[in-house]
């Protein structure tokens, strides 16, 4: 995982900066807003989609609703990011020349 990729924000608790995967999902969260998303729309990168949602609540303190989606032979969440969040600086790691 290439952790260089960094998102800080301000949340209720305060102002806070999250790497990887899970800046990733703040970020894709915060874009996608009532809509929310499914680890299926972000399966491309985010293999623990739920895991990175559970962070961003317990260490954080973001409401991020799950609403269960019913489908052929199941279900699946849908993550909703409801805490305002303002994003203040995103960082990227740089490209390989």
């Amino acid at each position: 995982m290439n952790r260089a990729f960094k998102v800080t924000a301000i949340g209720p608790l305060g102002q806070f900066t999250v790497r990887g995967q899970t800046a990733k999902a703040l970020l894709r969260l915060s874009d996608a807003g009532k809509k929310g998303v499914t680890a299926q729309e972000v399966s491309s990168w985010a293999y623990r989609f739920s895991a990175y949602c559970f962070d961003l609540r317990h260490k954080y303190g973001l409401t991020i609703l799950t609403h269960k989606e019913p489908h052929e032979g199941g279900w699946h969440g849908r993550h909703e990011l409801t805490t305002p969040v303002t994003i203040l600086d995103v960082k990227q790691p740089k490209k390989a020349a």
